[in-house]
């Protein structure tokens, strides 16, 4: 009988390699050949699985994405909407080996969308959906009083993810001066400027 292949099971299996490949040698080691050398197979099984290489590096975000989603606490965990707010923000930044990892292959993709606007089309999707889970947390906040920007929650939400993105990239500049403790240090600063007076002097 032909063996049966699971197909899902494989390309995780692929993306796992892209995962050791990209630790050990950086996003620019992790060419087709060296992630197919990882997983034990060809070149041509790889390209079975996944169109170039580009695709093969986006599932392996997306698969990361997933990964980091398990970190985010849930309200059983952590009753506190601004804590989980803020936990969840510095999951986003590279704050253990596993972000780190996820980190660095988001950076390799910034580099390449200004060549390419089908794959900037798709990380700005990726992009908002991960934004998309802190303005609904930022949405919580704000519910139940504990947060109060001035210009609503929308906007708000636009001013962390600038922030967020910005102070990730100085983490890629300098991570000896932005170490995890300074990151989560500012993130807490600028959500604590949105607590509303009477919390703040509580």
């Amino acid at each position: 009988m032909p063996k049966i292949v699971d197909r899902d099971a494989r390309k995780v299996e692929l993306a796992q390699a892209v995962w050791t490949v990209v630790a050990r040698d950086g996003v620019e080691g992790a060419s087709v050949r060296a992630v197919a050398a990882e997983a034990g197979w060809t070149r041509g099984v790889i390209a079975h699985y996944f169109k170039d290489h580009d695709d093969l590096l986006l599932f392996a975000y997306r698969l990361a994405l997933q990964r980091e989603s398990e970190f985010i606490p849930t309200p059983q965990e952590q009753p506190d909407p601004v804590e989980r707010l803020i936990r969840t923000l510095l999951r986003t930044l590279p704050v253990d080996e596993a972000a780190t990892l996820d980190f660095k292959i988001w950076l390799s993709f910034l580099g390449r969308i200004a060549d390419n606007a089908e794959l900037a089309q798709v990380i700005l999707r990726e992009h908002h959906a991960v934004f998309a889970v802190m303005r609904d947390l930022l949405a919580d906040c704000h519910t139940a009083g504990l947060l109060d920007p001035p210009h609503g929650v929308q906007e708000a939400s636009e001013a962390v993810r600038i922030f967020v993105d910005g102070l990730g990239v100085a983490t890629a500049l300098d991570p000896e001066t932005y170490t995890r403790e300074r990151m989560e240090t500012m993130i807490r600063r600028f959500v604590d400027a949105w607590r509303p007076r009477s919390t703040v002097e509580d």
